[in-house]
């Protein structure tokens, strides 16, 4: 859809035009502005940001699309209705450094699969902990954002999750990075965190007594508020839980829960002498000391026994709410902005529009079909390899300088760059290679990249991932580009003669995979899988091929109904019948490696079929061009098609328009606007014409005349 926007300013003089013919010219532009030209290379954003986008919306639309809006300040895992606190690079140590409470702080990646299975165990933790909030607040930051790089390489984040303990009035410095949080289950999480809680030593005000008190016979003692919890009144009960051993934590985990409740303190009593753990209560006004019973030692069996004893002398106890609120200040600074989160700005409103693109991608993608190979992808996949996940390590050595050089050739050899994309590439390897076997410095490396990404531009010709867009934030993308740009890769290398190894795709891949992928879980995954499978065997280009497919098929098969796979695209065996019916017959032969190439339906591949058919979708002449945001920046092959069957790759041929070498979709979409814009001017000096009300009769060419 084309937009007009017309301006005017008070050095414009126009003539005067009557009401009709103005309301003409307005309806005629309104229909300009409405018609749809056609889908290609447009869907980028246009330079100048935001500005104007307000004006785009009505209230009505800004109304309708608020809740969208919201959301779009919460990218990632997380958002609003969580109680997990999103951070950013902008506002990580602002919330996390000399304040007086402490922190636990996920580092994530919300491309990552584990990340992705862990982050219900994560909101669940802070919910069920919420109460705690005045003394440990539980955040998480996305390090797949760009903005976010630089912190989590300063924070040495080698692998998704990283979980850190950050103390209270925890200072800034050199190797500043918070205590390690090894544990991914809930409950292992929540002993680790009340173990570091007890070893803090710098204590805010509010900070409870977690020391293990012993047995005394002095009860008195026990509502001596100075020497013991610090609390501000006299409590009028005082909770002991007795534990026999000294390293459980149940007790700890019930004092932070009640930490905060008026006329109560709750101590944790290390009595070796009992023969049960237990719970008992010491009344402030007579001393008296009561056995309260519970059905089993646990902190909610504990804190229920509490909460009843409470209720039963009338001190009511509310529970925590585990109901997530945007607290003030939270929402700006969560979203990197400066405003609150209730105003619909300029920046929010460019998110929304964004959104509404990536849907439109979506829908043409979808009307293509999946056996389409997109230019984009494979650039996008390259782009967050070379400028996020390697850059994200401090040095890179040994093996993992091995990798980069591995990868970098592969890259070199048969990337679809155009020269100065491939000029980029070689300079960047050189620079690599100039190392010799040293160490790199990964933030050096980060800004040499972007540095040779400046003096080669234009490098990249898109902005945009495309078939590899996902449904939601984190779905695909990056993990998806990756298996793209290596599946090209090996069908590149076996169609050229430039290398004589057979394993020189896989060889780059399972480097990177191992040293670089931010999923330590898929990477761990894959390893496996490429020893189970026999990578070091591959005798032949073509084996390269089919060995790489085969083994996303097997990933396929075992991440189906996770929750890393997007609603719109199913994990499925490919190629489907569909796309492909001769890749599958009926299981003839039996093969020394028959797990791999049969399926349960008692059909097996056909594997010549599946070769000529992913030789004939990876192929370099077969790439489309939709979505870049400069189509001539990408290299131009060939632009003969072989025949193949199946309304994919049928879709494929035809969904990038090109009017010879000379006229581009935005040229054709241009010259049909100028051409309506003519047609409205014609039309208006007509009715300048007709409303000057000449006498005489007019003529066909008098009329043309005064035109």
């Amino acid at each position: 859809m084309v937009v007009v926007r017309v301006a005017t300013s008070g050095s414009f003089h126009r003539p005067h035009i009557g009401s009709s013919a103005a309301r003409l010219l307005l309806l005629l532009l309104l229909a300009v502005s409405t018609v749809d030209l056609g889908t290609g290379p447009w869907l980028v954003p246009v330079d100048g940001g935001a500005v104007g986008l307000r004006e785009r919306l009505s209230i009505y639309e800004q109304k309708r699309y608020q809740r969208q809006i919201e959301e779009s300040e919460n990218s990632g895992l997380y958002d609003a209705t969580d109680s997990v606190i999103s951070l950013t690079a902008a506002n990580l140590k602002q919330r996390v450094f000399n304040q007086p409470h402490a922190s636990l702080v996920e580092f994530y990646n919300s491309y990552c699969g584990f990340c992705r299975r862990f982050a219900p165990i994560w909101k669940q933790l802070a919910s069920d902990i919420l109460g705690w909030q005045k003394l440990v607040h539980v955040t998480a930051l996305d390090c797949s954002r760009d903005e976010n790089n630089a912190i989590c390489r300063e924070f040495e984040v080698m692998a998704y999750p990283t979980i850190r303990f950050f103390s209270p009035y925890y200072a800034d410095g050199e190797q500043k990075i918070g205590e390690p949080v090894k544990e991914h289950d809930e409950q292992r999480i929540i002993d680790r965190l009340v173990e570091y809680m007890q070893r803090v030593e710098n204590r805010p005000s509010n900070w409870p007594n977690l020391t293990a008190i012993n047995r005394t016979d002095d009860k008195s003692a026990l509502f001596d508020v100075t020497s013991l919890s610090g609390a501000a009144a006299r409590p009028k009960y005082v909770y002991l839980i007795n534990e026999k051993d000294a390293n459980a934590t149940v007790g700890l985990q019930v004092i932070l829960d009640f930490h905060d409740t008026p006329d109560v303190s709750v101590y944790r009593v290390h009595d070796p002498t009992l023969s049960t753990n237990g719970l008992s209560v010491v009344d402030g006004t007579s001393l008296s000391v009561i056995n309260l019973p519970i059905d089993e030692f646990g902190r909610d069996k504990v804190r229920d026994a509490i909460r009843l004893h409470l209720r039963q002398h009338h001190i009511v106890v509310t529970d925590v709410s585990t109901k997530s609120t945007k607290k003030a200040g939270d929402g700006a600074g969560a979203a990197g902005g400066d405003g609150g989160g209730g105003g619909t700005t300029e920046q929010n409103i460019s998110a929304l529009m964004e959104q509404k693109q990536e849907a439109a991608i979506r829908a043409k993608v979808k009307e293509l079909g999946a056996a389409v190979v997109y230019q984009a992808d494979l650039e996008e996949a390259v782009r967050f390899a070379l400028f996020h996940e390697i850059g994200r390590y401090k040095t890179i050595e040994a093996d993992r300088l091995v990798a980069l050089r591995n990868f970098l050739n592969v890259l070199v050899r048969y990337f679809p760059f155009n020269d100065n994309g491939r000029r980029f590439l070689t300079e960047v390897r050189q620079y690599v290679l100039n190392a010799g076997e040293k160490r790199l410095d990964g933030e050096a490396f980060v800004a040499r990249v972007k540095a040779l990404e400046t003096e080669r531009k234009p490098v990249f010709s898109s902005n945009h991932w495309i078939g590899c867009s996902g449904s939601k934030e984190g779905l695909r993308r990056y993990p998806c580009g990756l298996w793209t740009l290596f599946h090209y890769l090996t069908v590149q290398a076996a169609e050229s003669d430039l290398s004589n190894s057979p394993l020189e795709v896989l060889e780059a891949m399972h480097g990177y995979i191992k040293n670089y992928f931010g999923c330590s879980e898929c990477s761990q995954h894959f390893q496996q899988m490429a020893d189970r499978n026999r990578i070091w065997q591959v005798a032949t280009k073509d084996e390269a091929v089919l060995w790489l497919w085969s083994s996303h098929n097997e990933v396929n098969k075992r991440l189906s109904g996770d929750a890393t796979e997007d609603p719109d695209h199913p994990k499925v065996q490919f190629p489907t019948a569909s796309d492909c019916a001769q890749c599958r017959r009926k299981i003839l032969t039996n093969h020394h490696n028959h797990q791999q190439y049969t399926m349960e339906d008692g059909n097996e591949w056909n594997l010549m079929e599946v070769l000529s058919y992913l030789k004939h979708m990876y192929a370099y002449e077969r790439r489309n061009l939709f979505g870049l945001h400069d189509s001539s920046l990408a290299p131009q092959g060939s632009e003969g098609r072989s025949e193949w069957g199946g309304a994919a790759a049928s879709g494929a041929q035809t969904s990038y328009h090109s009017y010879g070498n000379v006229l581009s979709d935005i040229d054709i979409r241009f010259s049909a606007l100028l051409y309506i814009t003519c047609i409205v001017m014609i039309v208006i000096a007509i009715k300048m014409v007709v409303k000057r009300g000449y006498r005489k009769k007019m003529y066909p060419h008098d009329i043309l005349g005064k035109v």
